[in-house]
């Protein structure tokens, strides 16, 4: 059989893992994408290696076993083989594996799949316990919605923030004016606090989607708590008592603070939505040791040491079909138009994305406890920043400004010219390389947004510094990490700036990279 026509099915594809083997040696050849999201490892972490050096299955005298059976068979199939993922979770898979006889090239890699005559071709579907409607399988599929939706929300943020950058932009500068009128001046600012609060929501939208730029550093989730406990108090009002209960041996963890008030606030805030007539939440931090069969309830946990958040309530409490779809997004009891549905979901996905897990006990009329698993670092948390100073301004050093939204364009034009600086600027990518190639004098810096139309903003800033290696980057954009192609980003977060940003946010980092002694590398052109 003609394996080439066998790998390209996309209907096989579209539902199972496949890997391609080379027979004589056993080292993986080729994969497709499913297999690396069901198993979590990338293809460079795969290629040219065999399955049980990596731990597939876990078992390697058992994997070599079943690789030798399957070369002299020609055919085998197993129902519930054991594999693991790179993160330690079991996986209970369906494997049917075949012995084909090579004809041409697979995929155009030439001599890279091996110079053996037979290849193997693996077809890997996870069972997991799909008999059980409250296994993992569910839970995966639960995951797999809410990606798919924070796909979406994190696009709708992206386009929100590129809009509230030109109102909350326009309102900086029509409120340094001073001959302003004072009744002007006050509507200004009453649009400056509704963009702030749609800022806000953005906020949540791309924390739900995963879609933030994290910034972390090692945390003392007990002086977060404490610090934030005046503010939680006045979230829950006078008739919730709010109970700390740290743990004084208490170890770090590596987290966002800003993301971590949030995770507080929205769990606070739930919790007193659910006792209207008044109760008492308990905040308490503890250090926990995870085993494999606890840290295989969560698909992105695995054995070792947390740190636990445990926030309890007294309210009315959920039953299990509420429980179900509670960090589901846009999911709400509460009456149409009390509530966004955004506040668990993004606890959620703000948990999830920081390496750690969530659970939720809860019965009617006996209150919820929302247990959080943050993994512990060993690292001692980081003292409070100083206040920073003014930025300086520029020499009018020229900077290359590209971005597709006009509007915004021409005011973060007006920001940097404010600002002492030079501008050039096209909202279209092969405009700006042009412009590049034909500027007489030096330009320090490219401003650009990631996604462009044409080519990325990676891409065009790969090309400037071909033949302006003195160029430095800043990547601006309205999302950041899973809203985007990884490849389209920057490899470091000191060359990112995300959208909206104010003028001092902007002039700092500008000046920030222009006085930098170290040239950040950029992503060669694909």
């Amino acid at each position: 059989m003609d394996s080439e026509g066998r790998y390209r099915r996309p209907d096989e594809e579209a539902q199972n893992g496949i890997l391609i083997l080379d027979a004589q040696t056993g080292v993986i050849l080729d994969m497709n994408p499913v297999l690396t999201r069901m198993l979590d490892y990338s293809p460079a972490e795969l290629l040219g290696k065999t399955l049980w050096e990596i731990g597939l299955p876990k078992d390697e005298s058992a994997s070599r076993q079943a690789f030798h059976e399957l070369i002299e068979k020609g055919h085998v199939h197993y129902d519930d083989l054991p594999f693991v993922t790179k993160s330690g979770r079991p996986v209970k898979a369906e494997v049917t594996g075949n012995v084909f006889q090579r004809r041409g090239d697979l995929s155009g890699r030439g001599d890279q799949l091996g110079r053996g005559d037979r290849l193997v071709q693996c077809n890997i579907r996870c069972v997991g316990q799909r008999e059980d409607a409250a296994g993992p399988e569910p839970q995966i599929r639960h995951f797999q919605e809410v990606e798919a939706i924070g796909k979406i929300a994190g696009g709708m943020a992206h386009d929100l923030n590129n809009l509230l950058g030109v109102i909350l932009r326009c309102c900086e500068i029509l409120e340094g004016q001073q001959a302003l009128p004072e009744e002007s001046r006050k509507m200004i600012l009453e649009i400056q606090s509704a963009g702030a609060s749609a800022r806000n929501l953005t906020e949540r939208l791309l924390a739900f989607s995963c879609g933030q730029a994290l910034q972390r550093i090692a945390v003392d989730l007990n002086e977060t708590v404490s610090r934030m406990e005046k503010m939680l108090g006045r979230l829950i009002g006078g008739d919730v008592a709010l109970v700390l209960l740290p743990d004084s041996g208490l170890g770090s963890i590596s987290a966002d603070p800003s993301q971590l008030e949030q995770v507080l606030m929205n769990l606070a805030i739930n919790a007193r939505d659910a006792m209207p007539r008044g109760g008492r939440i308990v905040f308490e931090t503890a250090n926990v040791e995870i085993d494999e069969t606890n840290a295989g309830l969560h698909p992105s946990m695995r054995p070792g040491r947390y740190v636990m958040l445990s926030v309890s309530d007294t309210g009315t409490g959920m039953d299990l079909e509420t429980q179900s779809r509670i960090f589901e997004p846009f999911f709400t009891t509460k009456p149409f138009g009390q509530g966004s549905g955004l506040g668990l979901s993004t606890v959620f996905s703000i948990v999830e994305q920081s390496g750690g897990a969530i659970s939720v006990h809860s019965q009617p009329d006996a209150g919820a406890t929302f247990k959080i698993y943050f993994p512990r670092c060993d690292h001692a948390p980081e003292a409070a920043r100083p206040a920073k100073a003014e930025p300086a301004r520029g020499e009018a050093e020229t900077i290359l400004l590209v971005d597709d939204a006009g509007s915004l364009r021409g005011l973060i034009r007006r920001l940097l010219e404010e600002g002492g600086y030079t501008v050039l600027d096209s909202g279209d990518p092969a405009v700006a390389l042009c412009i590049a190639q034909e500027h007489p004098g030096p330009i320090p810096l490219l401003i650009t947004d990631v996604v462009l139309p044409g080519f990325s903003g990676s891409d065009l800033a790969a090309r400037v510094t071909q033949t302006r290696p003195e160029t430095r980057v800043l990547y601006v954009s309205g999302y950041n990490d899973d809203s985007v192609d990884p490849s389209l980003l920057p490899e470091h977060s000191s060359a990112f700036l995300k959208k909206p940003f104010t003028q001092d946010e902007l002039l700092r980092k500008v000046r920030q990279l222009l006085d930098s002694s170290i040239k950040l590398p950029v992503r060669p052109a694909h």
